[in-house]
């Protein structure tokens, strides 16, 4: 017989089992039913989120078909096509929000340049996802007379968070990544419980390169990144030159770099890299050195119209430099 103490205790030992289990089983319902924005990308095929994308060798990523991708671009592409037809030289600009965004680079030389057209998207993309774009529009006819990579090194956290052997495309058709998993019966409890896997997610267990850190990327490009980096620069370098087409990199340096006296590491070890696959280098570092001064940039560290020309003569100088006709241009001296 129990004990009268025992008995006092054990109903609500199993009381408090159960509500345990009633929480952890109402928990994993609820996560399974609403997975954590976060962990989307890693679920494959139950991840909710939809795209336009295939799984590519070359470059991780491509677009599942020209109209597909035409669609999703509609505004900005319109005035491009026929993307084979002749027309007035264009300059393509593939980069992040230092070319895309209102005011920024793209906006500067469209300014300057009136007599090219200046191809930009105005939409941030993965560095991947970027490379897949330059390749489908190759590929549909698009012929620019200079086809411009602009590089921030944040451009490879990304890659460097999750390396190109973690990279898939869902059967959905969206942009995701293989999640690195516990060893053992971890693994078989993190993918089989969505309770699990939140936890696992939140101790950041998940990520494909636990040791990267992307604050380290002005002062320490790390082998494996850089290889993953050289790869799709490689097929790159291949597409542009089957379609004979010249690229141009630009490699913009950050804040840190301009104003705190940051490392170069970054756009030393990638120019080398990058100059070993036959592209042409546009390093503005000097220019920037020059200019330093908090003129150049708006409270979110982009640069404001200031910095914008900096850059913008910086480029066209070294384009000049390079033998490139650059075309007569338009208020150059302003600020």
């Amino acid at each position: 017989m129990l004990s009268r103490s025992l008995a006092t205790k054990l109903p609500a030992a199993v009381g408090c089992v159960l509500a345990i289990a009633l929480l952890a089983g109402l928990a994993e319902a609820f996560l399974r039913r609403f997975p954590l924005s976060e962990q989307e990308p890693f679920l494959g095929a139950a991840s909710p989120r939809r795209g336009i994308l295939a799984a590519d060798d070359a470059f991780g990523v491509r677009y599942r078909s020209f109209d597909d991708f035409a669609a999703d671009n509609a505004e900005r592409l319109r005035p491009f096509l026929p993307l084979a037809a002749p027309g007035p030289p264009l300059w393509a600009f593939f980069g992040t929000s230092f070319v895309q965004a209102p005011g920024m680079l793209g906006d500067t030389l469209r300014a300057r340049l009136p007599s090219r057209r200046m191809f930009y998207l105005g939409r941030n993309e993965d560095l991947l996802v970027r490379f897949a774009q330059i390749a489908l529009l190759l590929e549909e006819g698009l012929r620019p007379e200079r086809l411009f990579v602009v590089f921030v090194p944040g451009d490879l956290a990304s890659l460097g968070a999750q390396p190109l052997a973690t990279v898939e495309v869902t059967e959905h058709g969206a942009l995701g990544y293989r999640p690195r998993l516990p060893a053992g019966a971890g693994g078989h409890l993190v993918t089989g419980s969505a309770l699990a896997r939140t936890v696992w997610f939140r101790i950041g267990g998940h990520v494909g390169n636990p040791g990267f850190d992307p604050h380290e990327l002005y002062e320490h490009l790390d082998d494996v990144l850089l290889d993953d980096a050289r790869r799709p620069f490689a097929n790159l370098a291949r597409v542009a030159q089957a379609h004979a087409v010249p690229v141009t990199v630009v490699l913009i340096p950050g804040y840190h770099q301009v104003m705190r006296g940051a490392s170069y590491e970054f756009q030393d070890r990638l120019a080398a890299a990058l100059t070993e696959l036959g592209f042409d280098m546009c390093d503005p570092r000097a220019a920037f050195a020059r200019a330093a001064s908090p003129d150049l940039y708006i409270p979110d560290r982009h640069f404001s119209p200031a910095g914008n020309k900096v850059l913008a003569d910086a480029l066209l100088s070294h384009l000049a430099a390079r033998g490139v006709v650059v075309p007569d241009q338009q208020g150059a001296s302003a600020r």
